[in-house]
């Protein structure tokens, strides 16, 4: 039997975040970019072709930004596990790795945070 994997991704989601915990932070909204892979059942998988028969990319897009803008998060840590712990609460999801970088914080590089089980 051959194994198949399906998976969803977003990437490079590029938004404004209230994030951090020094004062210029906490202050002004910065730029962060979010990348979520997703793993889903094979039972899941849709058998017609239509919107109905599958997951609709557009509410995990809607869970992360609604999730970003819904406070102030000091960590970056507490943001990633966040949004992690909202799209494994989904019984057709098994596996999903969440990876948020902050590009503007340095000059001369960018820093993420991720958490994974896949």
């Amino acid at each position: 039997m051959m194994v198949r994997n399906r998976k969803i991704f977003i990437n490079n989601l590029n938004i404004l975040a209230s994030v951090g915990v020094y004062e210029h932070e906490k202050q002004y909204k910065q730029k962060i970019i979010v990348n979520v892979e997703l793993l889903l059942t094979n039972e899941s998988e849709p058998k017609y072709d239509n919107l109905e028969a599958t997951q609709d990319y557009s509410q995990f897009r809607s869970c992360l930004v609604d999730i970003i803008q819904s406070q102030h998060f000091q960590l970056l840590e507490i943001l990633v596990e966040k949004i992690y712990s909202n799209l494994m609460i989904h019984s057709y999801v098994i596996g999903v790795k969440v990876k948020i970088s902050k590009p503007d914080i340095f000059s001369d590089c960018e820093v993420a945070y991720e958490l994974s089980n896949i």
